[in-house]
This record gives C-alpha cells, structure tokens and sequence, in this order.
C-alpha cells in the first residue's frame, strides 16, 4: 500500500513538472499563517504555483508554517482582483461550503472533488484552484467568472472546513489518480470557449433576447460547455453554425423589411386622392 502511494506521488511530480499549469489562488486570505499552511501542503501534493488575489505582503507566520514550502511562498504570484486572475487560466474552479440544489442557480451546482479530478481537468488547458475568504467563501460575482464549483461533503451539521484543510483534501484526491488516468484531449481552449459565448451573446442581442435574462445566461453557456469537455473540432462545427444561423437571421429580417415596404406601397397606391 505504502509503494502504491509513492507511486502515485512520483507520477504526479511528473505530472507537475511536465505541466505547470495548475496553480491555487486564495482570495483575500485573511490569516497569514494558513498561506504557509496550504503552501505546506502543496509541497506534500505536489503543486507548485501559487497566487494571492487582495493580499500584497506575507509575514512571519505564513513562513513560520510553510516549513519546508517556502520557495512557494516566495514565487508566489499577486493579483488585485478576481477579474485580473481570470484572464491568466482557461479554467477557474470555484471552492465553498455552500452548495445549491436550485437547478437555476448555475453557479453554484456542485461537484466532488474526486469527480473533477477524473472527469474534468485537462492538463491541456491552464486551470486555477480558487479559494475563497475564510469568513465568507467567495462572491456570487466572483463565481459567475468560474468555470467549475468543488464542494466537500461533510457532516450537515457543521459542513464548514478550514481552508487549509479544504486545500489538502482537493489536492489529495489528485494523487488518487495515475498520471494515465488525466485525460489528454484536444479540448477547446478558455480563449476558444470565450469566443463561442461571445458568439451566442452577440446572435441573442440581435434577436431581441430579454436583457435582464442576459448575464446568467451567458454563465449558463460557459459552465455548460466546460463540463461538456467541448472538442476543438465541435467548437468549429458549432461556430460554423452560429455563422449559418446568424446569416440566416440577417437574411430574414432583410425579407421582412421588403415585404412591409412592398404592403406599404400598395397601401399608399390605394389611397384616394
């Protein structure tokens, strides 16, 4: 059992070395000495990159419990907002306590962490680990710009973990996983899929799509086809499409407009004068 574990460690060394692209980001952390912790942490699992959103400083305590990881802290990278974040990964993945069973409330429709794991990540494609406030988790703002939404199962009556602890188990459930198990698939990139709701956006302003219904429509899009693990030859055919559909659309209202010109011009023909 102990040589199936380390096993399972080396393979995702290799993993990480191959692939830099996992990162963890902890919003607005707001006790230094859990920094340290989840970076201590992520030397156990093997990630190497972390980035602080809110937070420019980090003191004694978060080195003091770091230990061993303390070149993580010190390549850690800083950004003002979720919004900056955002721009550098194709996949964000939203962490909290609080999970939905409205069907309509696409941002927060969980999914265990084994289950993203397996199903999800794509070492094709950059992604980044958000953890939210220790205090109060992340924003429905700030989960409208992520892409998946990890919640941990635990006793309903006190369901809340620590961060820290919340950190380990998400990055543990990685080694349970041979480095053969992550799928390698030519999915669509972040930039890609940005451009194909941007698409959708674009042919729903043009129909007339009610404005209010617009923005959670747009993260319905987004979040649909990340979990569809969209192709990079789907994304053409569905752009291809759009395109044919959007065409259509002009073409349409182009023959509307003829049509009532034409009525309007038999109707002025028919006045009396």
């Amino acid at each position: 059992m102990l040589k199936d574990h380390q096993t399972r460690i080396s393979q995702k060394q290799e993993m990480s070395s191959d692939n830099p692209a996992i990162h963890i980001a902890l919003v607005e952390p707001e006790v230094q000495g859990n920094i340290g912790a989840i970076a201590r942490v992520m030397k156990n699992t093997s990630f190497f990159n972390l980035d602080i959103v809110g937070t420019s400083f980090l003191d004694d305590d978060a080195y003091s419990r770091a230990m061993e990881a303390k070149p993580i802290l010190d390549s850690a990278q800083f950004f003002q907002s979720i919004e900056d974040l955002r721009k550098n990964f194709d996949l964000l993945i939203a962490t909290s306590s609080v999970p939905s069973s409205n069907l309509k409330d696409y941002r927060r429709l969980p999914i265990e962490p084994e289950k993203f794991w397996k199903e999800h990540y794509n070492p094709s494609m950059s992604t980044c680990i958000v953890l939210g406030r220790e205090g109060d988790g992340l924003r429905n703002s700030e989960l409208s710009l992520c892409d998946f939404f990890i919640t941990i199962p635990g006793n309903p009556e006190y369901p809340v973990y620590n961060i820290s602890h919340a950190a380990a188990i998400i990055m543990y459930q990685s080694l349970n996983l041979s480095h053969e198990a992550f799928p390698q698939k030519a999915r669509a990139s972040g930039k890609e899929l940005s451009i194909l709701v941007g698409r959708f956006m674009e042919i729903l302003e043009k129909v007339n799509f009610s404005k209010h219904k617009r923005p959670a429509t747009e993260v319905m899009l987004r979040k649909l086809f990340v979990r569809s693990g969209l192709q990079k030859s789907e994304f053409v055919r569905i752009m291809g499409m759009l395109r044919k559909i959007d065409l259509g659309t002009a073409a349409l209202k182009d023959e509307t407009k003829r049509k009532r010109g034409e009525e309007n011009e038999v109707h002025i023909s028919k006045k009396p004068y």
